[in-house]
């Protein structure tokens, strides 16, 4: 079961006082407050001074993000970072942007289902908000009347378009996502980077359904004796408890996760 971070801060000693560390963390609701629309979650400028700070003391800090990598990089706002946008399937770092090339051919489907999606049915609901990630397309009900309802709706929607047949659906918090029908997770992403940096000792963080899929890979790997891995998940009222399971550690909100960051500078 997961414990309380601030708990057994014994544990992160080792990876507090090795260069060799990495930080992966999610952005909204992890480093970022949870907003009413996705423009206006801002991360604060103690976190990004703190990401500096962690960059500057670690082998790497890696933000990951159901955003696109641009919108990422330009909503944290610190350079030399590692950007995962739209869950792993495209990366920037240094000024290189990349996009995983089996997502290319879907991406005319993509487009061509949210605009349907856009303009049909689901259009008439209030509070709804359809967001255009290039790679993925969101539908967004947080603002809802109804929040449960609507997103059984939108559910119900995807599953019979005979458009969306070919396509992966997903959830987040408070959203409905489409995405390319690719072997593509916050579990793969991980293991990718760790392969990539050579990385022995890596701490994510993370507070959504999504970051399950991290939590497990990072089990895995310490399992196998491959890493030294600590999953870190910022508790909320909007994802379900098994969640919490798969994390070896939790906090209450973004503000721990900024207390945590300085801890580690410490």
């Amino acid at each position: 079961m997961s414990k309380y971070l601030f708990d057994n801060l014994d544990y992160l000693k080792s990876f507090k006082n090795d260069s060799s560390t990495a930080i992966v963390t999610d952005i909204d609701g992890t480093i970022s407050e949870i907003a009413p629309t996705p423009d206006e979650a801002v991360v604060t400028e103690s976190m990004q001074n703190a990401l500096v700070k962690l960059n500057d003391k670690f082998q790497l800090v890696a933000v990951i993000s159901g955003r696109s990598v641009l919108n990422a990089r330009a909503m944290v706002g610190v350079e030399g970072l590692l950007y995962v946008g739209n869950h792993g399937m495209e990366f920037l770092k240094n000024g290189h942007l990349s996009m995983d090339p089996l997502v290319e051919k879907y991406l005319p489907q993509i487009q061509k289902s949210g605009q349907k999606l856009k303009k049909g049915d689901l259009s008439h609901i209030n509070g709804l908000m359809f967001e255009d990630k290039g790679i993925c397309y969101s539908i967004h009900y947080r603002l809802s009347n109804s929040p449960e309802n609507v997103r059984e709706k939108i559910l119900n929607t995807l599953q019979n378009d005979p458009e969306c047949k070919n396509l992966k659906i997903s959830e987040g918090r408070r959203l409905v996502e489409l995405k390319p029908p690719v072997n593509c997770d916050k579990g793969t992403i991980l293991n990718n980077i760790m392969d990539q940096y050579n990385l022995k000792k890596i701490i994510y963080l993370g507070d959504d359904i999504t970051d399950a899929d991290a939590f497990n890979k990072l089990k895995e790997l310490e399992n196998e004796g491959k890493i030294e891995g600590a999953g870190i998940l910022v508790r909320s009222s909007e994802i379900p408890s098994y969640v919490k399971k798969h994390s070896s550690f939790f906090v209450n909100d973004v503000d721990e996760v900024l207390k945590f960051f300085q801890w580690l500078l410490n």
